[in-house]
């Protein structure tokens, strides 16, 4: 409805904007949210969590989950800096998928140009963390390996694993939510109203779950490039 409002009507295009639709639509929600717990944590006395189940409990808790995986992941002195793109990682996931529930609505997840996008922002992340950590030098010579002669080997076979992990998150993330929604759509047509409210419950799980995994491998990866246990 949107997109036939802006003018599009070529069936093509629209199937091609549906997910940049429903990124700014995601990113429009996430803003919203994040302004309004601002202003209600502002406009509070009292800093402390209330106990009771509104805005800012929800986004507290999701944010104390975040940290705390983090921070387990990462170390509690090393993940301070990334929380951010932790916390934007997870709540743009998240909510991402949950649009995905309303019937009709292409979630951004679903496209592979959105979620290579952040599989390539977190590849940049955790090669930053990990040159500020040891050195570009310092860093280059983590994938190498400590045997002389198995150097050359491993750094390739290293390299390799390294370029594939934005491929890796991209596709998982696609994968999931498409095939979760592809399920959905098929049963929907087949029995209308019924079956298709259970399958919203396993469409809830899935959301939770895949925001939680893409998180947790990129606070694995950051790990990883600023650990000095190689």
């Amino acid at each position: 409805m949107l997109l036939h409002a802006l003018g599009v009507t070529d069936h093509h295009q629209m199937e091609d904007l549906k997910p940049l639709v429903g990124a700014v639509v995601t990113f429009l929600i996430t803003l919203v949210v994040g302004l309004m717990y601002r202003s209600r944590v502002m406009a509070s006395q009292d800093q402390a969590p209330s106990g009771k189940f509104n805005l800012r409990s929800v986004v507290e808790m999701i944010a104390e989950f975040v940290h705390d995986l983090g921070s387990n992941a990462i170390g509690p002195d090393k993940a301070r800096p990334y929380m951010p793109v932790l916390f934007g990682l997870f709540f743009f996931i998240l909510i991402s998928n949950l649009t995905g529930l309303i019937p009709g609505f292409t979630p951004s997840t679903e496209s592979i140009n959105t979620n290579l996008a952040m599989g390539l922002f977190v590849f940049l992340v955790f090669n930053y963390a990990g040159i500020k950590e040891h050195g570009l030098f310092g860093y280059l010579k983590t994938y190498a390996g400590p045997v002389l002669w198995m150097m050359p080997f491993l750094f390739a076979i290293e390299i390799i694993g390294m370029m594939a992990r934005p491929l890796s998150l991209s596709l998982r993330l696609y994968g999931n939510i498409f095939g979760d929604h592809l399920v959905l759509s098929v049963f929907t047509g087949l029995t209308k109203l019924v079956f298709p409210s259970f399958l919203l419950f396993f469409g809830l799980l899935v959301a939770c779950l895949q925001s939680f995994v893409f998180t947790l491998l990129s606070s694995i990866y950051i790990s990883l490039a600023t650990s000095h246990d190689h």
